[in-house]
């Protein structure tokens, strides 16, 4: 049962800032507050029921609450899911007697309570108050309307990625990126997105794998300016869905077949980042270090590394078979690689040799990348290469100063940190002049920029206590921090070899089509 309160008595309680009260008369507010109670709903109290009274509108404070109702065939069906400033079943409170949903807290929430009848009285009296009542009502329609009549026929792939923007609001910007927290569990947003479960995580990591989203476990990073790349509007534009996004499942099997030699490029230079992102792994486990990595992050480092090489593996066989030797010495390096990783306990006499093995699996993978890149002959596929140069180099300066203050190899660490930065600045101006006609990938690398210069500035204090109780930890969530930007920028980059591809490519069937009929 809710705890009820009276509003005016909770002084933490700000009537006016929520949106459908906010710069009303003080009088109207303070004659609201008066008659308003405050509801504490423990997590599952059920706040009203099919068939209750309709008694009071209900605006969420804090918390979450579920509005649902029971189909015919007793499925329950998520109406929406009320956070905090939303006013709950509005259409219900002011159209019928009873209510025709049920509403539950899925966590524990906060919940003002407005008598209706006195709310009714107050519209009456204060135009602005009806007028804004009116405009909330009419946009909860106009939503409703909009599911109705498309959201159904949508694929679920942008079915999600409306609900992460609905999440979103307008904070974001063109480029950068803008974090979201699922606020209820999966279950829950799939039943409200008419999917199961599975579907929702499997399109999560299609997101994920498409560049749109980087997913840390509730926390959503939905990266902009992939996203913009991709969108209708204008840059800098509040973009609700990205078009393109919008692909049937056969179109998005066709998209995963799809073969371009960008995608190759990228594809072969994850081998890089990754043997770097394996070797800080086993130094977390090895040091017992506390991150904000999930547990079972070298297990997830090293199955996301064959995954990788699978897909290489598919990708060389049908479209560049020339490819195969440095795919194959990557492959039999990453064979003894990963056997030392796997080995268990972690022990700290194996450092050197995973530094070591580490440093040949990249220089294998960088081998694979740079033919790739010569294959493809481009200068947008060799920005390609040069944005994952960088995604490399940041997992890379990271494990450098990691194995360094352990000791191990501190000399080669301290010479290949300094090359490392030297050369991911020389790539960044070097890709600013590829990028600057694109306003995404300009503003995107103003802020790779930024991270970078934070990542070197953290790396270069004196730490003023354990390193392994701080300092490695702000260097590590630094890198992390800018590697999801830089995979932005590597999936940008690809995306503009792909365009650049087509045109060349369309201009090439003209000069055909062209040839043929003078002839």
């Amino acid at each position: 049962m809710p705890l009820r309160t009276r509003l005016i008595a909770d002084k933490a309680v700000k009537l006016s800032g929520i949106p459908l009260f906010a710069d009303l008369e003080p009088t109207l507010l303070a004659e609201l507050i008066t008659v308003g109670e405050l509801l504490k709903l423990p997590q599952h109290a059920r706040l009203f029921g099919n068939g209750d009274t309709v008694t009071c509108l209900y605006v969420i404070l804090s918390g979450l609450v579920k509005r649902s109702t029971l189909l015919a065939d007793s499925v329950e069906k998520v109406l929406e899911l009320a956070r905090p400033g939303q006013p709950l079943a509005l259409s219900e409170v002011f159209s019928t007697a009873t209510h025709a949903s049920t509403a539950q807290a899925t966590k524990a929430s906060q919940v003002i309570a407005i008598p209706i009848d006195r709310l009714r009285d107050a519209a009456m009296r204060h135009p602005t108050l009806s007028l804004r009542l009116v405009e909330t009502i009419a946009r909860q329609y106009h939503a409703a309307e909009f599911e109705v009549t498309s959201h159904h026929t949508l694929p679920g792939v942008q079915r999600v990625l409306d609900y992460l923007l609905h999440l979103a609001g307008k904070r974001r910007d063109i480029a950068g990126e803008t974090t979201v927290k699922l606020d209820a569990s999966k279950k829950l947003i799939s039943a409200r997105l008419d999917m199961a479960p599975e579907t929702f995580s499997r399109t999560l990591r299609q997101l994920s794998a498409d560049g749109v989203i980087a997913v840390n476990g509730r926390l959503i990073h939905i990266q902009n300016a992939t996203l913009a790349s991709h969108a209708s509007g204008k840059p800098g534009d509040d973009m609700p869905r990205a078009a393109p996004l919008r692909y049937s499942r056969a179109e998005q099997q066709a998209v995963r077949r799809k073969q371009s030699p960008a995608a190759l490029i990228n594809l072969c230079g994850r081998h890089r980042m990754l043997s770097q992102r394996l070797a800080t792994c086993w130094y977390i486990e090895a040091r017992k270090l506390a991150t904000s990595l999930p547990r079972g992050a070298l297990r997830k480092f090293r199955e996301l590394f064959e995954h990788n090489y699978t897909q290489t593996s598919a990708r060389v066989q049908s479209m560049a078979p020339s490819l195969q030797p440095d795919l194959t010495l990557l492959g039999e390096l990453w064979r003894d690689y990963r056997e030392l990783l796997a080995v268990r306990p972690v022990v700290a006499a194996a450092a050197a040799t995973v530094f070591d093995l580490s440093e040949r699996v990249l220089t294998a993978a960088d081998r694979l990348t740079a033919a790739a890149t010569r294959m493809a002959d481009t200068p947008e596929a060799h920005c390609v290469n040069i944005a994952g140069r960088n995604r490399m180099l940041t997992a890379r300066i990271a494990k450098l100063f990691l194995f360094r203050d352990w000791d191990v190899r501190r000399t080669e660490s301290n010479r290949l940190i300094a090359d490392s930065r030297d050369e991911f600045d020389a790539n960044i101006a070097k890709l600013a002049k590829a990028g600057a006609s694109t306003p995404e990938i300009a503003a995107q690398l103003t802020i790779d920029t930024e991270l970078w210069r934070t990542l070197t500035t953290i790396i270069d204090a004196t730490p003023h206590f354990a390193m392994q109780h701080g300092h490695a930890r702000e260097v590590l969530a630094a890198s992390d921090e800018l590697l999801r930007h830089l995979d932005t920028t590597v999936k940008l980059f690809e995306h503009l070899a792909d365009k650049q591809s087509a045109v060349h490519s369309a201009s090439a069937a003209g000069d055909t089509v062209h040839s043929a009929l003078s002839q």
